[in-house]
């Protein structure tokens, strides 16, 4: 029987996606990788139909010296097992997207597993669909839609007006900022909260930082781009937002307590929620409620797919020929 080959798999669900419109750049991320993967020997798995809900098995990973990550979860035990400190084989996980949340870092370098990411690739396009989805929640549309579908009339609270609102914004990373020039022409006031606060931007473009709890209290639109996935929105901060307060959070699911905003949507204490997730609550059902879910679709654009395929295909690319990989989270 021959010897295996060892490969590269790409796990990322969009990697082999085509443009909607036409674009110089659509096939050049598997062009990248297919002739690295020729260079150097490799075999390449395209896995992108496989659900990243699902648990990672050590046998999914056999030969794999590389893999494309969508949000798929490298615990520290698959780690120690797949691992090339530990005669494994993997030696780089190239995530396709900016959080890497989903990959124990901290057992990362120990077991001979570099980390990259993506960043800035998604920027665009998520910071238009935070704006989107605010501007939809504010307008209750799904609410409003299905009420003139069925043939009905208005029904309920009437549209909040952005225009000279104040705008929250907790983050003010890439995306975060590119939602505040977004929102420019609307005569809002500019509020922000950021352990890391950059006053030069800030003063370039008007924006006060403050703390959270004033935020929650002042805002009338709250849009979360904080990095990472701890727990920024729980009960105590929804009691300090107003009923008329829209909470916007297409950065990470676990960054609010969705129960908690889904009761204050349903008691009144909250106008409305949008969420970039799927909803994993089905006791709590959305139905009449003005919370707007979608499946994580901030990136799902040309624009941030072809700028994730390219950036992680030429990762892996720079890897293979010895060279020090871009963008580097973890070594």
């Amino acid at each position: 029987m021959p010897e295996s080959r060892q490969k590269i798999i790409v796990f990322a669900t969009s990697f082999l996606d085509s443009p909607v419109r036409n674009h110089p750049d659509a096939g050049r991320a598997r062009e990248i990788l297919e002739n690295a993967a020729a260079e150097y020997g490799l075999d390449v798995e395209y896995r992108c139909d496989r659900n990243p809900a699902d648990p990672l098995e050590p046998s999914e990973l056999r030969d794999a010296v590389v893999v494309i990550a969508d949000l798929e979860r490298y615990q520290r035990d698959l780690l120690e097992t797949v691992g090339s400190a530990n005669g494994g084989t993997l030696r780089l996980i190239a995530r396709y997207g900016i959080g890497y949340n989903n990959v124990d870092t901290t057992a990362t370098g120990r077991n001979g597993v570099i980390v990259t990411n993506t960043p800035g690739a998604s920027a665009p396009p998520t910071a238009e669909w935070a704006v989107a989805m605010m501007m939809a929640v504010s307008g209750r549309c799904v609410l409003q839609h299905q009420r003139a579908a069925a043939g009905q009339k208005k029904s309920g609270a009437s549209r909040l007006d952005l225009y000279g609102g104040t705008l929250g914004i907790v983050g003010t990373g890439t995306i975060g900022r590119r939602v505040v020039d977004l929102l420019s022409g609307y005569g809002m006031r500019v509020i922000a909260y950021d352990p890391y606060p950059d006053t030069d931007w800030a003063e370039s473009r008007a924006v006060e930082y403050t703390d959270l709890d004033s935020l929650c209290e002042t805002s009338d639109f709250i849009s979360l781009h904080a990095a990472g996935a701890s727990r920024i929105i729980g009960e105590e901060q929804l009691q300090r937002m107003g009923d008329a307060t829209v909470l916007v959070n297409c950065a990470r699911g676990p960054m609010v307590d969705n129960r908690a905003a889904w009761t204050a949507v349903k008691e009144g204490r909250l106008y409305g929620y949008a969420l970039d997730e799927i909803w994993e609550d089905p006791d709590l059902s959305l139905e009449g409620l003005n919370v707007l879910v979608s499946p994580h679709v901030g990136s799902d654009t040309d624009h941030g797919k072809l700028k994730m395929q390219t950036m992680s295909a030429e990762a892996v690319a720079q890897f293979l020929a010895g060279e020090t990989p871009a963008n580097i989270v973890t070594a």
